[in-house]
């Protein structure tokens, strides 16, 4: 019995979870004044990073060099017009993660 109840104590003591990170599905998931939160970054490789932070897209994939990893992902919006490359980003950044795990922001850079 005092050893079921010593394991119960680690193991609230080991998931209290204040050690954790929200990042990109925390409560700030999506930046804006009407939550409080900060914007996020508007660059190519804040707004790829984000993707990899939603699990949108790997951070790296040794199977297939076409495949959209970060890598590919900042080449693919640097690759962009200035105007078009904004509006990504901007999409990014303020999307949520299921949003982006559809992939509804980078098909703003179709047309080249």
């Amino acid at each position: 019995m005092r050893k079921l109840a010593l394991a119960a104590l680690c193991l609230v003591a080991c998931a209290a979870g204040d050690d954790t990170k929200e990042g990109s599905r925390g409560s700030c998931e999506f930046g804006g004044t009407l939550t409080m939160c900060p914007q996020a970054q508007r660059t190519p490789q804040d707004a790829c990073w984000r993707l990899v932070d939603c699990g949108a897209i790997p951070l790296h994939d040794d199977g297939d060099q076409n495949s959209r990893d970060w890598d590919n992902c900042v080449d693919e919006i640097g690759s962009y017009t200035e105007e078009r490359r904004d509006l990504i980003m901007s999409c990014i950044a303020i999307s949520t993660c299921d949003e982006l795990r559809a992939g509804h922001c980078i098909r703003f850079g179709a047309p080249r």
